[in-house]
């Protein structure tokens, strides 16, 4: 009589029950549980990163990893034994009681599949119990002779590990993808009428089927800037800065090219391992809302070699628009601000020559769209959220950032577009990050770069266009002011109000944690010149809390002065905020101006919630 094994997970005791009863006299190996297993665990084996199931297009699973490693203690015991065995999965069921006396009467084949699927049409028949198999799945059943159960061995020590069911017909010679034949000629056979089969529902809760990919992936999250200071969103969390000590010849960026950072790639992936997962993102308008865990997720969920971004506006040549495949999102169009691939996948994708003051992003569209490559557009941003025209479509909770256009959660944000899509991009990168306060005082606090240098200068030149400073009537400290609800601009006010809100009410609540932060009050800009008005008495405000943003700093004197607590904010910068509890403790005052002219954006709270903006009367 052969010897039979069945494999059974520790976990699975009642189908251990089942096949004990089925086969009294078979040995049970004790499977391996894939789930429980490491890249380190497996040793002296390693898991296939770049295998690709051929019908659903996935990657290896970790229950396939296990199944496989299973085997492997099979075809060991085989070796050691030196005799052949025959090996049942644990879900089977016999169709042929007579099934030892069956394989008996063919012990001469070195190979023999008792239960199968065939997946190249009709064999050939052999005699009237066998045939010569083409290629097979399952190993749900077969026999199996110490001379093939070495040659397993040897390939799978030699060779990174596929699911069991695709290597047993590389050995066997029978593969469909002849570039995994081994070359060997085994006597092999396929029982015509199998005597085992899966049991109903084998497939429906299998672990080799259902459990989590394989994740033993080296994932790299590469970046470009020359310039590392503008980094700060995301430099903590790249691994390598293709630019850095680099000079840049991809132009300005505020038009077609970028060219170089194709070429400093397809530098970077030449010593880099071809199943190496690589993640990029553009250098100075990124930063992740996900962790590294969630991103490779989501990027094996895929199952495509490469993911890229996706936006609203086919650029930098509209005429390509029609040429991209239609969504069922608005996000239609190739970015190449923000990709995920596996090195070999984008080493071949980056084949092409191009020039350092080339368009990056064109080239990228004209490789996705000859249809060459295994690459796939996020239209969704399950991964990346370009922003640029989908500034209405960001939702920020607690725990998401996330498109309300796909109602989708989202990973990484690129703020890629104009400087509105900038500004923005500024704002949500601070609600996301908690911005924090810090104190210059035990209540004085400060808010390092709440606006841009930008942003500042482009609201001082809106108040100087409109040119109507004046003093509010009846204002016992009357200042030459203009509110930012009466700029032709609706946008500074929207801007402001949005930050608020979302940003620095937060942070306030936070360090104030007894603080119910009202609606603003009044929002103006205040200007200070040697002509007009060039300080401001001791007083204090009529709000809650107040803050002073410092638009610019080309003046001298000028500084905001808290005598009782013997602070100033001469050590701010431009788009810094100074904020402080407005009424009794904090008198302030504005310190006379020496030179050139000064400006501040004011902001005062509601000393009430039912007190709402002040607009002047026409």
């Amino acid at each position: 009589m052969i010897k039979e094994v069945f494999l059974n997970l520790d976990r699975c005791t009642d189908k251990n029950i089942s096949m004990s009863k089925k086969f009294p006299k078979a040995i049970r190996i004790s499977a391996t549980e894939g789930k429980t297993q490491t890249f380190e665990s497996i040793l002296p084996y390693k898991a296939d990163l770049t295998w690709r199931d051929p019908h659903k297009g996935r990657r290896l699973t970790q229950g396939e990893v296990g199944c496989t490693l299973s085997h492997i203690k099979t075809w060991k015991l085989c070796c050691l034994l030196e005799e052949p065995l025959i090996v049942f999965e644990d879900d089977i069921e016999v169709l042929n009681v007579n099934y030892q006396q069956k394989v008996e009467q063919y012990s001469e084949y070195d190979f023999l599949y008792l239960g199968y699927k065939d997946m190249e049409g009709e064999c050939k028949k052999i005699n009237e119990d066998l045939k010569l198999p083409k290629f097979t799945y399952w190993t749900c059943g077969y026999y199996i002779t110490p001379k093939v159960a070495q040659v397993l061995l040897d390939y799978c020590l030699n060779n990174p590990i596929i699911p069991a069911d695709e290597v047993v017909p590389a050995i066997l010679n029978i593969q469909r993808n002849t570039s995994l034949n081994q070359g060997h000629q085994f006597k092999i056979a396929s029982f015509t009428n199998p005597l085992v089969q899966p049991i109903t529902g084998a497939f429906d809760n299998s672990d080799t089927e259902q459990s989590p990919i394989w994740a033993e992936f080296d994932f790299r999250i590469v970046s470009c800037g020359t310039d590392e200071t503008k980094m700060s969103k995301n430099i903590s969390d790249i691994d390598i800065n293709l630019g850095k000590g680099v000079d840049w010849e991809g132009g300005t960026m505020e038009g077609p090219g970028g060219g170089q950072k194709i070429n400093l790639m397809k530098q970077y992936l030449s010593s880099v391992p071809d199943s190496t997962i690589i993640m990029f993102i553009d250098g100075y308008d990124t930063f992740l809302a996900a962790s590294r865990e969630e991103i490779l997720d989501r990027y094996l969920s895929f199952n495509k070699d490469i993911v890229f971004s996706a936006e609203k506006i086919c650029w930098p040549d509209p005429k390509m628009a029609d040429l991209h495949p239609l969504t069922h999102t608005k996000c239609r169009y190739l970015n190449s601000g923000t990709y995920i691939g596996t090195v070999r996948a984008l080493k071949s994708l980056f084949s092409d020559p191009i020039k350092n003051h080339e368009d990056d992003q064109l080239y990228v569209q004209q490789a996705f769209l000859s249809n060459k490559y295994d690459v796939v557009l996020d239209v969704e941003s399950y991964i990346f959220f370009c922003l640029s025209s989908a500034e209405n479509d960001v939702l920020v909770d607690s725990k998401f950032i996330v498109n309300k256009a796909s109602n989708c959660t989202t990973c990484v944000i690129h703020g890629n577009g104009g400087g509105k899509t900038k500004e923005f991009f500024d704002t949500l990168y601070k609600k996301w990050n908690k911005l924090e306060v810090t104190p210059l005082d035990k209540d004085i606090l400060c808010i390092p770069n709440l606006v841009t240098k930008e942003w500042c200068a482009a609201l001082i030149q809106a108040c100087e266009d409109k040119n109507k400073w004046h003093q509010l009537p009846n204002d016992i400290v009357p200042g030459q002011e203009i509110r930012l609800n009466s700029l032709n601009s609706k946008s500074f006010r929207h801007d402001f109000h949005t930050e608020y809100k979302a940003v620095i009410v937060p942070a306030l609540e936070r360090y104030w944690p007894k603080l119910k932060a009202n609606n603003i009050r009044d929002l103006f800009v205040i200007k200070y010149c040697e002509k007009n008005q060039a300080a401001l008495p001791l007083h204090h405000d009529m709000s809650m809390i107040s803050m002073a943003i410092k638009l610019n700093d080309d003046y001298s004197g000028g500084s905001l002065n808290f005598p009782r607590q013997n602070v100033t904010n001469d050590s701010l910068n431009i788009g810094d905020a100074i904020i402080w509890p407005a009424q009794v403790t904090h008198p302030h005052e504005s310190l006379k101006l020496e030179k050139g002219v000064k400006y501040s954006l004011v902001v005062w709270t509601g000393r009430s919630k039912e007190e709402g903006e002040f607009y002047e009367s026409k």
